[in-house]
């Protein structure tokens, strides 16, 4: 079975965005780094919200080379021709079918909600957290209230003498 893996940039106070999606406070070395990951060949799963804030930034589907698959409530795919899937019905048991299925591991885009909702399902195997040294006060939170769990530091680099990668392997409940 493949690996379900997430990065993500993170402020000191726990925040992935501004309100407004802004990323505005994030170097462009890591916006580059975690931009470079999700371009790597293999799967996509992509959190709705974080799917519709890409297309209306960006004008589309910028990773038109990866499989990709998108959890919501609804079907509202109009990148069908980018070999985007929607995952609409009992996505859970969707992802973990791909899990098995996949021939590469699965990298995760997706925000605070849709993270929460893995690490819940006991899901995410990997998180890489960029942490930036900013205080940001308000904005999106990296992650919600989730039941517990425990993980283990595999890897870790400080970049450019101030962020930090840290990289976490689900070690279980």
């Amino acid at each position: 079975m493949r690996l379900l893996k997430t990065c993500i940039a993170v402020s000191l106070d726990g925040f992935i965005a501004r309100k407004d999606n802004d990323l505005d406070w994030m170097p462009e070395s890591v916006k580059q780094e975690i931009l470079a990951t999700y371009e790597l060949p293999g799967v996509l799963l992509a959190g709705v919200n974080t799917y519709n804030m890409i297309f209306e930034r960006w004008g589309g589907w910028p990773y038109k080379s990866q499989k990709t698959f998108v959890v919501s409530h609804y079907d509202t795919n109009v990148t069908r021709e980018d070999d985007v899937t929607f995952l609409t019905d009992m996505p859970l048991r969707a992802i973990n079918e791909l899990k098995a299925s996949s021939e590469t591991d699965i990298r995760v885009l997706g925000g605070g909600q849709f993270i929460t909702s893995l690490l819940e399902a006991s899901m995410l195997d990997e998180i890489t957290l960029y942490i930036i040294p900013v205080m940001l006060g308000n904005g999106i939170k990296f992650i919600g209230k989730t039941f517990g769990s425990e993980w283990e530091l595999i890897q870790n680099k400080v970049l450019d003498n101030q962020v930090v990668r840290l990289t976490y392997q689900y070690k279980g409940e």
